[in-house]
């Protein structure tokens, strides 16, 4: 018999992989008239950020530049994926909980 905790897992990761899974919008339009046909539409899909893309911030440099604005400068703070991420590990462990509490009902 599989164990409870694998397949709380299992339906976690379920969850998670639906929530965070490719993105895809859009509308698709087919029409038949006589015989012939025509369609029409726009596909979108988004998917999440590469691991290694990262995260830009501008920062205030203290310096002044024209029209007395304040000069900013580009710096890392991290990557793009990391909130997403943090997101993702809270979500299944809510997830694991809430099935584990179900699967003892």
């Amino acid at each position: 018999m599989i164990p409870k905790e694998q397949i709380v897992h299992d339906l976690a990761i379920v969850y998670i992989n639906n929530k965070y899974g490719i993105d895809v919008t859009g509308n698709f339009d087919v029409s038949i008239s006589e015989g012939n046909g025509s369609s029409s539409g726009s596909i979108a899909s988004e998917h999440l950020p590469d691991v290694k893309a990262p995260k830009i911030i501008k920062v205030n440099t203290g310096e002044k530049g024209i029209f007395g604005r304040d000069k900013k400068q580009k710096i890392q703070q991290g990557y793009l994926v990391d909130d997403i991420f943090a997101e993702m590990i809270r979500d299944y462990h809510v997830a694991n909980m809430r099935f584990l509490e179900l699967l003892g009902e």
